[in-house]
């Protein structure tokens, strides 16, 4: 169903490339779907994306950002709310936003607000004023926004994160005797060579991350002979996961969802899932349903849990069924993207019944 969105049309920042290249890809299946294409498709969402910036950029940094943000400013005055796809540009539009005197609704997508920088931005220059909602991944996220960002906790709401279940699906491939790995982000493949370096068992390491390439990650000194590592396009990754007995994501200590999106493609796939119950881990696994949680940084549980598994076919199996329904059922992109939707129609109706209601009413 369309939801459109009261007062005008939603403009999205997207922090990548949403041009002809990457929708050629994801009409031709060579790629996932993203939500920002399906607000486009479903919910009218118009798009400003790196593609249509003046020096292009292909990954995040605060100039990028900055420069998003200063580029959306011209156009807001044809919408009824404003879309930033990540606390990156959110951050500097909310700024410009107060600095303009603006108030167009706008809603932010917080990925990992607590980082030491971030605070800065929310607890010296008051970031969060110019974020009519903000949208997080796991509860922790929320609290930490609330009680150590000051953010009025009822402009905050909990969105798990999404997956594209068409694309990350199972496929019949006869499975191997074969580990699976991925991302780089706050990765901890130290505690995995550890865990898994003495089995007999091959481990493939797909270590990349487009939007964080410098993030924190922990590697062994030197890797076992039985790991391969080395960068995956989407396609091979499909077809990796799709051979693999298990999918294992190791993550350090974090208040954050790192791994989320590689826990997510995993369990679309029905592939089992093992990975760290961090404090900010995501609530897409529950430990024995639908995966495995591990203590992070504990080599010797990790490694139990491997041994465990490997040896238990049918229980592979189970794990595996229940990841990928709760995939479809809970973290699909329409699931995501119509909830995003209603967000947006929900602020841009508010501004609307605001500027009816008018100063006197608003006062009062």
């Amino acid at each position: 169903m369309r939801i459109p969105a009261a007062g005008g049309r939603a403009l999205m920042l997207v922090s990548a490339r949403a041009d002809e290249g990457l929708r050629a890809a994801v009409r031709e299946g060579r790629r996932p779907d993203t939500e920002f294409l399906y607000l486009e498709r479903a919910h009218d969402v118009d798009l400003l994306d790196w593609s249509q910036l003046p020096f292009r950029p292909s990954l995040r940094s605060q100039a990028a950002s900055v420069q998003h943000a200063l580029a959306a400013l011209p156009r807001l005055h044809r919408y009824g709310v404003v879309f930033s796809d990540g606390e990156n540009v959110g951050i500097p539009l909310a700024l410009a936003l107060r600095g303009l005197g603006s108030r167009i609704p706008h809603l932010v997508l917080g990925h990992h607000l607590s980082s030491p920088r971030k605070r800065r931005y929310f607890r010296t220059l008051a970031a969060g004023e110019r974020m009519s909602r903000v949208l997080v991944h796991s509860a922790l996220q929320a609290e930490l926004a609330s009680t150590d960002l000051r953010i009025p906790r009822e402009r905050l709401a909990v969105l798990p994160y999404c997956v594209d279940t068409d694309f990350w699906s199972p496929g019949g491939q006869v499975e191997e005797n074969l580990i699976v790995s991925a991302g780089r982000e706050h990765r901890d493949y130290a505690t995995l060579a550890a865990a898994t370096g003495g089995l007999p068992v091959r481990v493939q390491v797909a270590a990349g991350s487009l939007h964080t390439p410098e993030g924190t990650w922990s590697a062994p000194p030197s890797w076992p002979s039985k790991f391969s590592v080395r960068s995956l396009d989407h396609l091979q990754l499909r077809e990796a996961y799709r051979r693999a007995a298990l999918v294992v994501i190791p993550v350090l200590e974090t208040d954050f969802q790192a791994g989320i999106t590689s826990v997510l493609e995993a369990m679309a796939v029905g592939c089992p899932v093992i990975t760290s119950a961090t404090a900010g881990r995501s609530e897409a696994i529950e430990d024995g349903v639908n995966g495995v949680l591990v203590p992070p940084g504990d080599a010797a549980a990790l490694g139990a849990a491997v041994t465990r598994l490997i040896g238990d076919p049918g229980e592979r199996r189970r794990l595996g069924a229940s990841a990928r329904e709760t995939a479809v059922q809970r973290h699909r992109i329409g699931v995501f993207g119509d909830a995003l939707a209603r967000h947006l129609d929900e602020l841009a109706q508010g501004a609307r019944r605001l500027a009816v209601a008018g100063p006197a009413r608003d006062e009062g």
